[in-house]
């Protein structure tokens, strides 16, 4: 499965990813980037069985700190 996951964003990276560098568009590559990473990181440990603490509790701890409640 996790072999799938590497070769599926392999495919959506080159499609993506390359037209960015070739304009020249750096803050958006490297935002891209990011983000792409990140969502890769996260499917290959979920394609392992690595269970993903939700982060649920903590935001609704910011979003009533900020709020005051």
């Amino acid at each position: 499965m996790y072999v799938l996951i590497i070769l599926g964003y392999l495919i959506i990276g080159i499609i993506e990813i390359v037209p960015l560098y070739k304009s020249n568009k750096k803050k958006e590559l490297i935002v891209y980037s990011l983000f792409f990473s990140a969502a890769f990181i996260i499917s290959l440990l979920l394609s392992l069985g690595v269970k993903i603490p939700s982060p649920a509790k903590p935001i609704e701890a910011i979003v009533n700190t900020i709020l005051g409640k």
